[in-house]
């Protein structure tokens, strides 16, 4: 394992501390029996947290583009015999994802690193169920309009803000 993950993992566990996933996704609506997508996954910070969430019959998505970062995720889920996490590298504006598939794709701190936002936002529109949710935290890193703009212009209805940063929006 490389330095830059093993240093990425302390700090990860350090996060949860004052970050609390579960509560976080709960507020998001998510439940079980979902399907998640966690877009710039990076080591499963909020992955894990959904699989527990979602239960058995539901199903997480554990994405990024990093393919030592999800060798790292699916190692972790093999070791842990978790069975409702799938580790996928990929682009997030090529997810391989079926259409309609997930009920919510979550983006924490990613949007901005993402060098095709439009395209990555109409794949988001295209794996999402009918009325399925997209939930954004940029955490100041970008604009909350330019967020909300770039998603109303790609398909998506603004449905409310949470904790100031996270914007949720719909697919209409």
């Amino acid at each position: 394992m490389n330095w830059r993950i093993l240093l990425a993992s302390f700090l990860e566990k350090l996060r949860k501390i004052p970050e609390n996933p579960s509560e976080r996704l709960t507020e998001i609506g998510l439940k079980e029996e979902m399907t998640f997508l966690d877009v710039g996954c990076a080591l499963g910070f909020y992955s894990f947290s959904a699989a527990s969430i979602v239960g058995e019959k539901g199903l997480v998505y554990a994405l990024d583009k990093n393919s030592n970062l999800i060798e790292y995720v699916a190692k972790k889920v093999k070791n842990k015999e978790i069975e409702n996490i799938k580790a996928i590298a990929a682009d997030a504006t090529e997810t391989g994802l079926d259409a309609e598939s997930v009920d919510i794709v979550f983006l924490h701190l990613v949007l901005h690193n993402l060098e095709d936002k439009e395209l990555a936002m109409r794949e988001f529109n295209r794996v999402l169920k009918a009325g399925g949710k997209l939930v954004i935290d940029e955490e100041d890193l970008m604009p909350v309009d330019t967020i909300r703009k770039l998603a109303e212009e790609t398909g998506f209805k603004f449905s409310r803000s949470l904790r100031r940063t996270i914007q949720i929006f719909e697919k209409i």
